[in-house]
């Protein structure tokens, strides 16, 4: 055991102290002797075993005494620097000197690792939220006292709170009514995303895990970037401008970052490229934010000996501030839910009011007493633990259910985002309820104005998706192109010899009858010269038009055999004008 006292380090036999010297009791030629092994003494003060949520690892914080009384600074040496102990030197320096007797440094490990107690032990976790630890569910954060909970950099702005009072949840039911911050579709779906957060961890045990990033738009000055601040300060102490993650980060230090935040919410702040060469940055950024949380699935890797290393996909929930949404096309569009927040949606006084409240960790307290509601009415046993995962999976079924029977037309992945925010506003209003915050009649109006909001919310970004679609766009830019001039289609009952530069087909009442190659290169060269991405090939642009409805074709065929003035048949794309004018003046 180790026993530090004055200059002096006791170990069990046959390990000693000598003049303040690690020595061994021996035989040699039948005669017992003691054989130093070094001039000084160490020990173990504690040993740490670190978990990242993937695997753990150990260390050992190491204190130690010179020969000549002088205390040597404790270290921390992991677990495969410890047996080699290069860090004596390197760490205590040249007059920790050990001997060169067979096998010192075997033996001085030994010695060491002798003075270590179970007591001495403990744990270190590097990722928040809910963990199984010991049979009893714990939600980590930074601060909570009962675990060491360790994050870095603006990472540590993370905190929970130690204790709560019903009047905090008083306060932060102001925000929903009396002292709304911003509008109620604004406000009332952060309070959503807030409450759902620390559910993903159940959701995910019913392969419900929360799919989409929710992005705050809006110009400058109208406070977005406070809105996700103050929403954040449910899990920690955040300002507009102090955020735990931007832009101006890369994209791999965004996803490991991310990786350690599971059942909190986070955010990506300020999405406003300045240049080409920064728009195109961004937006590739943007998109493997929407990837990691539209996929829940993290970067494949391989080891140095090319076995696959396990991925770490994020397990929180993320905000996305910007002033455009990044163009990330279709499917990354559709992995979004947009708020657009413009200048006069957000109420000063009010916001002013619930800034002072985070500072004072009211906010904080609220997630305090959520999580404690969480463990106390879910998680005390195997039993409330079942009946937990089960009304999860049933609400969520239930809700996009709901959604579909509501004949709102959708992206297929909408009803779900709608479903799981449903969920965090069902939570958050039984909580109240079950604080006496709310009554049960209060609960069922505030629930069934907030699925009329989320019905409009999600019919608007039915139309952004819409609006994502490469044959939309293509429609969309094609028009541009002939209403401009920049791009010439012929009447194909005229005869002519003469075909402009611009030239990329034929038209006639029903159909604009395109050279595909020529109307393809058009587009991009459009998209091109506006900043804009297009990046869909020929042939699956012909697909994308002919699954939307758009072409007129030849059985089996996406081109039709058409009969031109002077030409006689080609096979060309032809796009139905009904339907496209239809797409052309939804831009409008």
């Amino acid at each position: 055991m180790c026993n530090p006292t004055d200059n002096l380090v006791q170990y069990p036999l046959p390990y000693k102290v000598v003049d303040g010297c690690l020595c061994q009791e021996t035989t040699k030629r039948n005669k017992p002797t003691t054989e130093k092994l070094c001039n000084f003494t160490a020990y173990i003060v504690n040993e740490v075993l670190f978990d990242d949520g993937v695997g753990t690892s150990r260390t050992m914080r190491i204190g130690g005494v010179h020969a000549s009384g002088r205390k040597l600074p404790e270290i921390e040496v992991t677990a495969s620097e410890f047996k080699k102990m290069d860090w004596v030197l390197e760490r205590w320096g040249a007059d920790c000197i050990i001997e060169p007797v067979p096998r010192a440094a075997e033996r001085i490990c030994a010695a060491i690792q002798s003075t270590a107690t179970f007591e001495n032990t403990k744990d270190v976790y590097y990722k928040t939220g809910w963990k199984n630890i010991d049979g009893k569910w714990d939600y980590l954060l930074p601060g909570a006292g009962k675990h060491d909970v360790r994050l870095f950099g603006k990472l540590r702005r993370y905190e929970m709170a130690k204790d709560w009072s019903k009047s905090d949840l008083q306060t932060v039911w102001l925000m929903m009514k009396d002292k709304l911050i911003a509008t109620k579709a604004i406000v009332w779906t952060l309070i959503a995303l807030v409450f759902l957060t620390p559910l993903n961890e159940f959701l995910n045990q019913v392969l419900y895990m929360p799919k989409f990033v929710l992005y705050l738009i809006g110009r400058t000055g109208t406070r977005k970037s406070t809105l996700a601040a103050l929403f954040l300060s449910f899990f920690g102490r955040f300002s507009g401008t102090d955020l735990p993650l931007s832009f101006s980060d890369t994209l791999n230090s965004i996803l490991a970052s991310i990786y350690t935040l599971k059942d909190v919410l986070t955010c990506i702040d300020d999405f406003h490229p300045s240049t080409r060469r920064g728009e195109q940055k961004d937006t590739d950024t943007a998109q493997g934010i929407d990837r990691a949380y539209g996929d829940r699935v993290g970067k494949g890797r391989l080891t140095k000996d090319c076995r696959l290393m396990e991925s770490h996909p994020p397990e929180g929930n993320a905000i996305v501030t910007g002033e455009t949404v990044p163009d990330v096309g279709e499917s990354g569009t559709a992995r979004t839910f947009i708020l657009e927040v413009k200048r006069d949606d957000v109420n000063l006084e009010n916001l002013s009011f619930f800034q002072k409240e985070a500072k004072t960790g009211t906010l904080m307290k609220c997630l305090l007493a959520y999580v404690k509601h969480l463990k106390d009415s879910y998680l005390h046993n195997e039993k409330a633990h079942t009946m937990l995962l089960e009304n999860l999976s049933n609400s969520f079924e239930y809700h996009r259910d709901s959604f579909y029977n509501a004949d709102i037309p959708s992206h297929s992945r909408v009803p779900e985002i709608y479903a799981w925010l449903m969920i965090g506003m069902e939570f958050f209003l039984d909580f109240m309820y079950v604080n006496e915050i709310i009554d049960k009649t209060e609960e069922e109006l505030v629930l069934d104005e907030f699925r009329e909001i989320l019905y409009g919310l999600a019919n608007r970004q039915s139309k952004t998706i819409e609006q994502d679609k490469p044959a939309v766009i293509f429609i969309q830019k094609l028009y541009s192109l002939i209403e401009s001039e920049q791009a010439v289609v012929l009447d194909r009952a005229v005869f002519s010899d003469y075909r402009p530069a611009n030239f990329i087909g034929y038209e006639d009442d029903e159909f604009y009858c395109l050279n595909s190659d020529l109307a393809h290169r058009a587009v991009y060269q459009l998209c091109k010269s506006q900043g804009e991405s297009f990046t869909i090939k020929k042939n699956e642009l012909i697909k994308a038009l002919a699954y939307e409805g758009l072409l007129d074709s030849d059985k089996g065929k996406n081109v039709k055999s058409v009969n031109v003035c002077g030409k006689g048949s080609m096979k060309l794309l032809c796009i139905i004008k009904e339907k496209a004018n239809k797409i052309a003046a939804s831009a409008e």
